[in-house]
């Protein structure tokens, strides 16, 4: 059967095509939740696995059968809780006021943070009294979390300061932030098992790529002249531009990715599975399954959230997790 002809492949809707800012993920939009509870969590990606569960699909023939589930494996060693950022209106945007800690840092903290070449360090009355005279103004209150890679099967050992996004009012976020100052927080504190996750990092960067392997565009013929691998035309005559949609080389890859409604599949069990992984090394902490893939290439951090779309569940019951 011939193969259907296409001009090109390759979405508008993740324009424009440029690196990533930086190489740490973020979300800046989180599921609106009753209650106090950890919006999001960081952690490493291994690489993937398989694991087996049982069919649920009622229009599958194998309904009710055991099924192979590919799983991307991702290392989430604890964060340590080492200050508080507050902001008014949007969270991302630039933050009214934060405050560092620095005997809650390890000595891995890299030192070229920004914060940390700001002077002495912070005291924690000031915070209080800061947020009393400040209360109407705050809208969000977000921990100021350092990420821990040398516990992690990495060889990388200097630490990232990260946010993290709680839900509930302000009051109950100060509560929070200030009963856990100095202490670790966990997977277990982010989410359970069963729940859908989005999960975004930075792609598999490829460099400067031409329109081929970019968009997907067909070779021309052996004796067209001026080139074989480019386009016929980038454009008409009227409308007298290049148009934003026509395929052009470019950057390809490191691109800030999200992959929505990963289902958290559950803890990884090393008694019956490996715990090394090539191109990554031996998982040293705590370590989760997601059902699926997820973008970046091993030993990069991604960063997960709660799901914020609807989640309809119809393929496999992973209520009981099978390895073999």
């Amino acid at each position: 059967m011939g193969r259907t002809s296409k001009p090109k492949a390759g979405s508008k809707g993740v324009y424009p095509r440029v690196r990533a800012k930086t190489i740490i993920p973020k979300f800046n939009t989180f599921k609106e939740e009753n209650g106090i509870k950890v919006q999001n969590f960081f952690g490493y990606k291994v690489g993937m696995h398989q694991v087996f569960g049982v069919n649920k699909h009622k229009g599958s023939a194998y309904n009710g059968m055991k099924v192979k589930i590919p799983v991307t494996i991702i290392e989430v060693p604890k964060l340590n809780v080492a200050g508080i950022r507050f902001y008014k209106g949007t969270i991302g945007k630039k933050p009214i006021k934060e405050f560092l800690f620095k005997k809650f840092l390890s000595k891995n903290i890299d030192k070229t943070n920004s914060t940390l070449r700001k002077g002495k360090d912070k005291d924690i009355k000031e915070m209080d009294d800061f947020y009393n005279l400040n209360k109407e103004a705050i809208s969000n209150a977000v921990i100021l979390a350092e990420t821990n890679p040398a516990e992690a099967g990495l060889p990388k050992k200097k630490s990232e300061m990260v946010e993290l996004y709680l839900s509930g009012k302000v009051d109950e976020q100060m509560a929070f932030i200030k009963e856990r100052l100095g202490k670790p927080i966990t997977v277990d504190d982010f989410s359970k098992e069963s729940a859908p996750l989005d999960v975004t990092a930075v792609s598999i960067g490829k460099g400067f790529q031409g329109v081929i392997k970019r968009y997907g565009v067909k070779r021309r013929h052996h004796k067209s002249q001026k080139g074989v691998r480019k386009v016929g035309s980038i454009g008409a005559w009227h409308p007298p531009l290049v148009m934003r949609t026509a395929p052009m080389p470019g950057q390809m890859g490191f691109h800030n990715r999200t992959i929505i409604n990963c289902k958290y599949v559950g803890k990884c069990d090393f008694l019956k599975m490996p715990k090394s992984f090539g191109r990554y090394g031996t998982v040293k902490s705590e370590a989760i399954m997601v059902a699926g893939s997820i973008p970046g290439p091993k030993k990069r951090m991604v960063a997960l959230r709660h799901g914020i779309r609807k989640f309809v569940d119809t393929k496999f019951d992973i209520s009981e997790v099978l390895y073999n």
